[in-house]
């Protein structure tokens, strides 16, 4: 009766005798640390840096007859202030067809040009695409004008459901769109916003447009023929003389290659965005720190009960002994039920755990509520905060670490998936600037990223929202001078998204000896500390340098991504056909060879038959990937992700699709206009 039982977890596959563990590599390492790796820097006062705008020279204008691109289709997602449509007018006399897509109710076909269609409906952008292939209109350039909006006094909530709908989910679906397509040619994807960058430090700025930035970092990343960059400019008045200076600078941009992805116009300059290292050194932060935390103040933590909400905390209660608010979404034990808790859970249950912290911090002398809230729901919160007024009197700090991991290319992602990384941080830090607008606080930190910087291949909706953080930072230091600070951090060691973040079995251990290189906890409050001292709105933490971080290959690079991929596999580790749902098939021909050949490499079998899944056979999104870069360096084709996605994902199945897109090539290759044209641009 006396005994304490534990739950011991058993392999979910029966005991075969057949060895399948993953030896471990000697070369693996992350795709950071390729060809020139990083060491992280001993000390902290170098990890920091400050994102800047520099002026950058225009490029060069070119005359429309000195285009390569002439008599190519340019597809304009056309804007409600008269941009869209004196662009259009301007590439019709590059020789540019021009199609113009405007928002509507559903797709729909308003002329021979011009269609509609409905922002959040996925389904619309592959109808569209569908009808241009149909009519082999097939676009090579893309110009997004939907976050180019006039200055509203729209409510907030209106504005940033919009801004949503209209810039990051507009994007995300035509690239799971043009997903499904075989890409012949390049593409580029040029994004054009207004108010959405800080430059200058005097701009009206709309940071819900910032999510757009997630979608043009990570596209370029997980799509090899896609290119994206984004132009952010400040509308003067239609007809004026520098409404077509603007008209100009965006034509120029578009008829080059995209070579710079962050770029910005004011005026007459022409901005990049950089990064530039900046010293806070320990004494003079600990003397402003004094100032900053209140012996026995009271401190909001959401998302406290995490990683680093939890490290953050301890260091409040071991200095100023503080009175601690730490919320989350999940569902807490009372205060009266915690000993019955942990006397009925192992002190490896989550709850558990949490709750041995909550204890830890009271006894350093803190004071502790938790409460369980949703950041997102204004009442919720609105309930959570007054509880805790009532319990410690006036907060006197925020700091919003609440989120949620991403995992996921693009193409597999699903509205719910992309809502529920985006919500915490958007609508979270929304809810609380509405809860705090008037009240005098000694700080607000927000917990963001460098993934809002560098992008991440299945970071999508986490580079987005975290970009979001960024944009929300200067609008409040521009608006309000209130201190308020958005920290991108550098991954941790032992907590955060980059621990807590699904990977494929392929990539952890790369993960784990990545993360020696983070940040320790010790670390990261030192680096809290000295960003306290400090008023940036928006300050980077790396332990490693972060200007070379930048400089390495951040687009899709298909030698890299082999290579890399490829040191996280054990060469020559094969293991036999499990049991499978359907008999072994030998293939027919030598294309069904080279693609069980290729399949058998990545997946480590002997033999792998025409009919054998390929996700029954433990293929997941980043196998997909390789898939996709053997068959590109094998067959010099490009097969479109989504093929493996699609049933049947098959030797034979995948052997037809090769030859499909391979009759397709033919098809244009054969094409007189084609020839023609490509002799044209062999003779420019």
């Amino acid at each position: 009766a006396n005994e304490q039982r534990h739950h011991i977890p058993l392999p979910t596959y029966p005991f075969e005798r057949q060895r399948y563990w993953i030896e471990p590599s000697q070369s693996a390492f992350l795709a950071t640390d390729y060809k020139e790796p990083l060491l992280k820097k001993t000390n902290i006062a170098d990890w920091f840096y400050m994102p800047l705008w520099k002026q950058s020279v225009p490029p060069a204008t070119l005359k429309p007859g000195e285009l390569a691109s002439q008599n190519s289709c340019a597809l304009v997602f056309t804007d409600e202030c008269d941009l869209g449509p004196q662009l259009v007018k301007r590439l019709e006399r590059d020789r540019h067809e021009v199609i113009i897509v405007k928002v509507g109710a559903e797709f729909a076909q308003l002329s021979q040009s011009c269609y509609t269609l409905n922002p959040v409906q996925s389904g619309d952008y592959d109808a569209l695409l569908k009808e241009l292939s149909a009519q082999q209109k097939t676009p090579v350039k893309v110009v997004h004008l939907w976050s180019v909006t006039p200055v509203t006094q729209a409510p907030l909530e209106t504005r940033v459901k919009k801004a949503q709908e209209t810039g990051f989910y507009s994007l995300l679906f035509l690239a799971q769109a043009l997903g499904k397509q075989a890409l012949i040619k390049e593409l580029q994807i040029t994004v054009v916003s207004n108010n959405m960058q800080s430059v200058t430090g005097d701009e009206l700025l709309f940071p819900e447009k910032a999510t757009v930035l997630g979608p043009i970092k990570v596209i370029s990343q997980e799509y090899s023929k896609i290119a994206c960059r984004s132009i952010d400019v400040v509308l003067s008045p239609p007809g004026s003389w520098r409404r077509e200076k603007l008209i100009e600078q965006l034509l120029t941009e578009l008829r080059l290659p995209i070579s710079e992805q962050v770029i910005a116009y004011r005026g007459n300059n022409r901005w990049l965005q950089t990064f530039e290292p900046v010293r806070l050194e320990e004494s003079e932060a600990s003397v402003e720190e004094t100032s900053r935390l209140r012996e026995g103040g009271a401190y909001l933590i959401t998302g406290g009960l995490g990683g680093i909400g939890l490290v953050l905390a301890k260091h409040l209660a071991e200095t100023v002994r503080a009175k601690l608010v730490l919320t989350g979404r999940s569902a807490f034990p009372a205060r009266q039920d915690w000993d019955s808790w942990l006397a009925t859970h192992e002190e490896t249950d989550s709850t558990s755990r949490k709750i041995l912290k909550v204890q830890e911090l009271e006894e350093l002398g803190a004071e502790v509520l938790v409460v369980s809230a949703d950041v997102a729901n204004l009442a919720q919160m609105t309930t959570a905060i007054a509880e805790a007024q009532q319990q410690f009197g006036q907060l006197n700090g925020v700091i919003h670490a609440a989120g949620v991991p991403s995992s996921c290319v693009i193409q597999r992602k699903t509205r719910q998936e992309l809502e529920s990384v985006l919500t915490p941080k958007v609508e979270g830090t929304l809810v609380l600037d509405f809860i705090f607008k008037d009240v005098e606080l000694d700080f607000f930190i927000l917990t963001s990223s460098i993934a809002s910087i560098r992008g991440g291949l299945g970071q999508v909706d986490y580079v987005g929202a975290n970009a979001f953080l960024d944009a929300f930072a200067h609008q409040i230091d521009l608006k309000y001078g209130k201190f308020l600070t958005s920290i991108n951090w550098g991954a941790w060691q032992e907590i955060g998204m980059a621990v807590n973040t699904l990977l494929p079995q392929q990539l952890q251990e790369v993960r784990a000896n990545n993360l020696k290189q983070g940040i320790s906890p010790d670390e990261g409050i030192d680096a809290w500390t000295r960003i306290l001292g400090a008023a940036i709105p928006q300050v980077v933490v790396s332990s490693r340098d972060f200007l070379a971080f930048l400089k390495q290959p951040s687009s899709y690079d298909e030698t890299y991504a082999l290579e890399l991929l490829e040191t996280v596999k054990e060469p020559g580790l094969k293991h036999p056909r499990p049991e499978l749902s359907n008999d072994y098939v030998s293939p027919h021909n030598d294309l069904e060879q080279d693609i069980a050949d290729i399949l058998q490499t990545l997946l480590g079998f002997e033999r792998i038959g025409i009919h054998d899944d390929f996700f029954e056979l433990g293929g997941d999104s980043l196998i997909a990937i390789q898939v996709i870069s053997w068959f590109r360096k094998e067959f010099q084709i490009d097969l479109p992700l989504q093929s493996l996605f699609e049933r049947p994902a098959t030797v034979a199945g995948l052997a037809e699709r090769v030859e499909a897109i391979r009759l397709t090539l033919t098809q244009v290759t054969d094409s007189p206009n084609v020839v023609e044209k490509g002799r044209k641009e062999i003779e420019l």
